[in-house]
């Protein structure tokens, strides 16, 4: 899967942390994000603008997006454009008709010229993190990005990753789903 990945060179990434330390008692929000993506660049971390990464993918034949993001402790991601009166612009990836407060079961995101789909018929598996990639805690504080398969099919190779803000994501496992991954989670699907 091609991402876009944030581009720093991590001793620049390591004296730029550096610099945001010294005047740390002046932080915004914004800096505090800034500070954190340069930390985890020079620690040698990849970080990515997942965002840009599912625009970039662009869309299948179906006008579908070829790439999905979705909050890791899910098992279906729904997705669907959001419209308001002759505005486009916004679609949703998680939980089925979300509601006011189900800000952790959703990811919204900008796309101003994603084709027009307006129901929620349209539904992937959330990859299964492998036990020995999968936080201990707080499943819901992560984010999988994967190549959906809007079918019933079971997806082969999704990122973990955890947001700083905006469109930066630090990625924090990479795998290939194994044969016996999944078989067993298909058939799970299949009932």
């Amino acid at each position: 899967m091609k991402v876009e990945t944030l581009q720093v060179d991590p001793i620049k990434a390591r004296e730029l942390f550096e610099l945001y330390e010294e005047h740390r008692e002046g932080y915004t929000d914004a800096d505090r994000e800034i500070a954190a993506i340069y930390k985890n660049i020079a620690a040698g971390r990849t970080v990515i603008r997942a965002f840009e990464s599912i625009r970039a993918a662009g869309c299948d034949e179906r006008g579908l997006p070829r790439l999905a993001i979705c909050p890791a402790h899910m098992t279906q991601c729904w997705y669907q454009n959001e419209f308001s009166g002759h505005e486009r612009g916004r679609v949703t990836f998680g939980k089925r008709s979300p509601g006011p407060r189900d800000k952790k079961e959703v990811v919204r995101m900008a796309w101003p010229n994603v084709p027009k789909t307006r129901d929620w018929s349209y539904c992937a598996t959330v990859p299964l993190i492998p036990v020995h990639l999968r936080p201990k805690h707080a499943l819901h504080n992560y984010h999988i990005l994967w190549e959906a398969e809007w079918t019933q099919r079971y997806p082969v190779d999704p990122y973990l990753l955890r947001r700083f803000g905006g469109d930066a994501w630090v990625v924090l496992a990479a795998w290939d789903l194994t044969d016996v991954e999944r078989a067993v989670m298909a058939s799970r699907l299949n009932g």
